[in-house]
């Protein structure tokens, strides 16, 4: 397949490198220094066993794009509405998957002239080096469904069965990303808050509780989700994780915005259009924008 992808950070250079051994990528980047590195020297993936490098084409962002099978959007959520002319600009018939955290994009995703769109969540741990290197962290999957439209070529992508990089179908696409939402929200804001890296909200046995407490005020907002199942997901990927720091601990080292709009931003809200109390969200939410600068307000 032709395949675009926006976004060349952690996640948009790990897609690039995996899809690219066996589909032709086309970075689309803003930088003109990362558009170079890219197109001269390609996308190398650092993993503990073994590196790879793959070859890419790139395309500024902004400019008219040509046929492609699909495009992924791997932009951070706070990115989309700056992007949102160039998606409507593209071919209606062009498939869209999008893989960002937490579902405050949703609304936004409504608004697009695009026939066909998917959403997706990312289990895998990725860490951007420099401008065409990830460090691929921790092996997962990319679990996506369908949000508007019909079967598409992106369906394709559970077929190609490209080693440490699997792809899962599913029907219902609230569930796929209301449990990601569910992880994130644990995982990202505890660890920016306490600044511990991942593993050890299960081995320290206070931490354990507090995430625990928060689990169970989480379900209550999306009491529809298999409790059982979601928490051993979190496990899970506490983990396979374990020494790895969230993307949102990593942000608030390096001074950068946070996604806890998208994340903790979307819990609040619903919890409140259905008057649940959430004080541990409400809490965790204050201190994560207290520690990136933002006001609260």
């Amino acid at each position: 397949m032709k395949i675009a992808i926006i976004g060349a950070g952690s996640i948009g250079l790990l897609f690039g490198g995996y899809l690219g051994k066996k589909n032709t990528i086309t970075m689309m980047v803003r930088n003109k220094e990362q558009s170079y590195h890219l197109a001269t020297e390609g996308i190398t993936v650092v993993k503990e066993d073994v590196n790879f490098t793959t070859a890419v084409n790139t395309h500024v962002l902004g400019d008219t794009l040509g046929d492609m099978d699909l495009v992924i959007v791997a932009v951070k959520q706070y990115h989309l509405s700056g992007i949102k002319p160039i998606l409507n600009s593209l071919k209606r018939n062009i498939p869209l998957l999008f893989l960002q955290n937490g579902m405050g994009h949703i609304e936004m995703l409504q608004e697009l002239n695009s026939e066909t769109i998917l959403v997706g969540s990312v289990e895998h741990g990725a860490l951007k080096i420099n401008e065409n290197t990830v460090k691929h962290n921790g092996i997962g999957q990319t679990n996506f469904a369908l949000f508007r439209g019909e079967y598409s070529n992106a369906e394709s992508l559970v077929s190609e069965e490209i080693p440490s990089f699997p792809f899962s179908y599913h029907l219902h696409w609230e569930e796929v990303l209301v449990k990601k939402l569910m992880i994130n929200a644990i995982i990202n804001p505890l660890t920016a808050v306490l600044k511990v890296q991942n593993g050890q909200l299960i081995t320290n046995s206070y931490f354990y509780t507090l995430l625990k407490e928060y689990f169970y005020e989480l379900h209550s907002v999306f009491s529809f989700m298999d409790k059982q199942l979601v928490f051993n997901e979190i496990m899970k990927v506490c983990r396979n994780t374990s020494e790895n720091k969230s993307s949102m601990l990593n942000d608030i080292l390096h001074n950068r915005q946070t996604e806890i709009d998208a994340i903790l931003g979307y819990i609040i809200g619903r919890a409140k259009s259905e008057k649940i109390q959430v004080p541990i969200t409400r809490t965790l939410f204050q201190m994560v924008k207290g520690m990136e600068g933002g006001s609260g307000e």
